[in-house]
């Protein structure tokens, strides 16, 4: 059985990627009001690789400024810990992982995108208790990059699959392989401590109703994947996903006059989560 395979394969993943463990430390301190930006520049120094990137993407046109950036200091107080957050944990994520077959741009563009509208969409909610919205949207489909990574032709059947007869990736993962990406991901994510909350809203993510620890967070992550895809921000299986849960809009307590806004936060953020690909890519 398949399934037993992967959960092998999983369990046998022992190391967190450096660059991740550093990200996810970015994350913890930048919660705190009192930490200061010599403090997160000497955590991001310990890469010397996620150095570089920051530093790249900091004097990109992204952040356009008619004085480059020469240090990590100066980045953090250009970009503000928020910003030098999601940058961080953006290449730290699409630094960990190896790809086999499937399209390394439209999967890691799909993402970086729903990492920013769901952190913008936390932003003109009413939820509480979202502020890991953003690593949330960027990790929900880390199960797909991690089945691709360790069944590589096999994958790429299930992949096909979907694709060609506009099946839901994860019926297909589920009848092939007797599990789908969704779980894969919050049990790796979990494995390497990654906390719960964001576990879950990566296992829930296609079905935010079954998420009972943080439900808000997935309804966000939910909300954002649909969106993206319906502008055709997909992950690479070319095609509409799930159908749409009203009352996850109704719970998000977004005002229908917000929607306009929200299509044009994609647009920019697709332009974003391109150069931050480009730039900060393997």
């Amino acid at each position: 059985m398949y399934r037993d395979k992967i959960l092998k394969k999983l369990n046998d993943i022992d190391e967190v990627p450096t660059m991740l463990t550093i990200a996810m430390e970015i994350d913890r301190l930048t919660q705190n009001i009192n930490t200061s930006a010599a403090q997160i520049s000497n955590i991001v120094k310990i890469d010397p690789a996620l150095t570089a990137k920051v530093l790249k993407i900091s004097n990109s046109p992204l952040y356009a400024s008619t004085r480059k950036i020469d240090s990590l200091q100066q980045a953090i107080a250009r970009l503000g810990f928020d910003e030098i957050r999601k940058i961080s944990m953006s290449v730290a994520i699409i630094n960990s992982f190896k790809h086999n077959n499937i399209d390394y741009e439209k999967f890691w563009v799909h993402s970086i995108a729903v990492a920013y509208v769901s952190a913008y969409l936390q932003k003109i909610s009413n939820l509480q208790n979202t502020e890991k919205a953003f690593s949330c949207g960027l990790l929900h489909d880390v199960g797909i990059i991690v089945l691709d990574q360790y069944l590589g032709d096999l994958y790429k059947k299930v992949f096909d699959i979907a694709s060609h007869k506009s099946y839901s990736l994860e019926l297909v993962e589920k009848k092939i392989l007797g599990i789908c990406h969704a779980e894969v991901g919050a049990i790796l994510l979990r494995k390497w401590r990654v906390p719960d909350s964001i576990a879950e809203a990566v296992m829930h993510h296609h079905r935010p109703q079954d998420s009972t620890s943080n439900p808000d967070l997935t309804k966000l992550v939910y909300m954002a994947n649909f969106i993206c895809n319906n502008r055709g921000i997909d992950n690479g299986t070319n095609f509409f996903p799930e159908g749409f849960y009203d009352d996850i809009w109704d719970d998000l307590s977004i005002p229908i006059d917000e929607v306009d806004r929200v299509i044009e936060e994609v647009k920019t953020n697709l332009e974003k989560a391109k150069q931050l690909l480009h730039l900060g890519g393997i």
